[in-house]
This record gives C-alpha cells, structure tokens and sequence, in this order.
C-alpha cells in the first residue's frame, strides 16, 4: 500500500509541475522589464499613454498582432518619450531576440493587418 501511495503522491508532484511549468523566456523578459509599464489595466503608464495616441485596441502590447521586430528593438535600445533606453548590459541580445518573439512573432514577409 505504501508504494501506491508513494506513487500516487510522485504523479500528482509530476502533474503540479508540469502545470506550473515556466512561461516562455520572452515573457519572463516582458514581466521583468516591461510589464510595470505595460501590463493591462490602469497605472500602467505605457499602456495607458497607448490608449490615449493609438486607441484602446493597441494600449496592450502583449495583446497585439502588429508590432514589427526591427522597431520594437530600436525602442527598447533606444527609448521613446518617457520609456528608457535598455542597454545589452541590461537586456542582452539574447533576451531582447527572446522578447521579439514574444510580442512581434510575425515571421519576415507575412501579412499585417
């Protein structure tokens, strides 16, 4: 009996787990040096500056489809209006290739709408 439960205790360990696993590294990027800013919903001044130039339908940066990788690079390393600039000593190439394809995945030459 103690080998069934001790299996059945190592399953249900595996299945929490694998439930829990890690989000992708471009999100752990974006939820380390861009979701203060913005991250949905109000008191985010990115988002909310957004919402106020482009509308409500493009203030959420993780919610949309038509972000282009060369120029979400060019404003992480160079910064826009009140967003700072990320050096590679903070946000290395690595990590910026990985938040790219996080928020711009669109692969060269498909369509946008």
């Amino acid at each position: 009996m103690k080998t069934v439960a001790a299996l059945t205790m190592t399953l249900a360990l595996a299945a929490s787990a694998a439930v829990a696993a890690d989000p992708p590294p471009g999100k752990q990027v974006f939820d380390r040096y861009c979701a203060e800013c913005h991250a949905p919903g109000f008191g985010h001044p990115g988002t909310m500056q957004l919402e106020q130039t482009r509308g409500r339908a493009l203030s959420v940066l993780e919610a949309r489809k038509d972000l282009i990788p060369a120029y979400v690079a060019t404003v992480v390393r160079n910064g826009l209006s009140e967003m700072p600039p990320y050096r590679p000593a903070e946000i290395d190439d690595a990590m910026l290739g990985a938040l790219l394809q996080y928020l711009a995945p669109v692969k060269p030459g498909a369509k946008r709408r």
